[in-house]
């Protein structure tokens, strides 16, 4: 069982996955800050509450913020601190100075959640834990300028790398999905409740995009989707069954089931329709976005290299 344990993290992978995920979490985050400059936002967000920001009582809290305990209390420490961020994501985004400006970007933003813990969201917190985890991974080792500056190709020197990095943000991401849905315990997201709750979240005009009031005359369609949502969420640590099939070697009936028919990937592509669907419809900010950012991990490189080789194929003969 140990050498197993071991045999398991210590595999290793093209960094394909892990640089893809790197990429577009970084870009949906600098969109997300450069939409918040572009609002004016900066120093609503994250300056003081006495020149004008939402950051109530910061220099009398215990302990006070970093930025503001280190920094003079003033609208060009928000300032600056915000641009120094956008810069080191920007880097990190692309790749260059990967783990440096990457360890950069989570002290600057975990210090803007502690001068506005009520602006922190779940997502900010989730993108948080994967950054992390990508400093520690060689997400640079292709598709970055680290790689471009050390083997003068984008690609990289296609060395493998440790493959642990992307189980632990597959890992993340069931322990977050299956908690979302067993967390669900309001009434209308049970069958004793009518699966309701996605209607009445689409008559909330602080969360829909759009008017959704003719949803009446499909009311079974929102229950069927309601139901499907918290189905996809609680069985989300059956996903790992594909993992464990993949990973090791035997017999049996349902390791011949997830040989054959692959039920993870029509579970992923449900999540990607859900998040999909909530960025259509309902005023979420990135949050469809960055969890749809974090999809390339559930895939294995050799799976992404494949896909795309028989795009191109399919492109070439259209």
């Amino acid at each position: 069982m140990i050498r197993w344990f071991v045999g398991l993290w210590d595999h290793r992978e093209h960094p394909l996955s892990l640089a893809l995920v790197r990429i577009t979490v970084g870009l949906i985050l600098l969109f997300d800050l450069l939409e918040a400059a572009w609002l004016g936002l900066v120093p609503v967000l994250w300056g003081p509450d006495t020149l004008g920001g939402l950051a109530s009582n910061l220099m009398n809290r215990d302990p006070i913020p970093e930025l503001y305990a280190w920094f003079p209390e003033s609208l060009m420490t928000a300032h600056g601190a915000f641009w120094v961020l956008v810069v080191a994501l920007a880097c990190f985004t692309a790749g260059l100075g990967t783990r440096f400006t990457g360890v950069l970007v989570v002290l600057l933003y975990a210090q803007f959640s502690r001068v506005l813990p009520l602006g922190d969201r779940g997502i900010d917190l989730m993108l948080r834990n994967v950054i992390c985890i990508l400093i520690f991974s060689r997400s640079h080792a292709t598709l970055s300028l680290d790689a471009w500056l050390k083997t003068r190709s984008w690609w990289g020197s296609g060395e493998d790398i440790p493959a642990w990095p992307r189980h632990l943000l597959v890992l993340q991401l069931v322990v977050m999905y299956f908690f979302a849905g067993i967390g669900k315990t309001a009434i209308t997201w049970l069958p004793i409740g009518g699966y309701g709750a996605l209607y009445i979240v689409l008559q909330d005009p602080h969360i829909a995009r759009f008017d959704f009031t003719w949803l009446d005359a499909i009311y079974p369609v929102t229950q069927l989707a309601t139901f499907v949502t918290h189905t996809f969420e609680i069985t989300a640590p059956l996903v790992l069954l594909a993992y464990h099939f993949r990973a090791s070697e035997g017999t049996g009936r349902i390791r011949r089931f997830y040989e054959r028919f692959s039920p993870h990937h029509f579970w992923i592509a449900i999540g990607v329709v859900l998040h999909v669907g909530i960025a259509i419809t309902m005023n979420l900010g990135i949050f469809p976005f960055a969890m749809l950012a974090l999809y390339w991990a559930w895939f294995h490189p050799d799976e992404l290299r494949s896909a795309w080789s028989w795009t191109r194929r399919r492109l070439g003969r259209a």
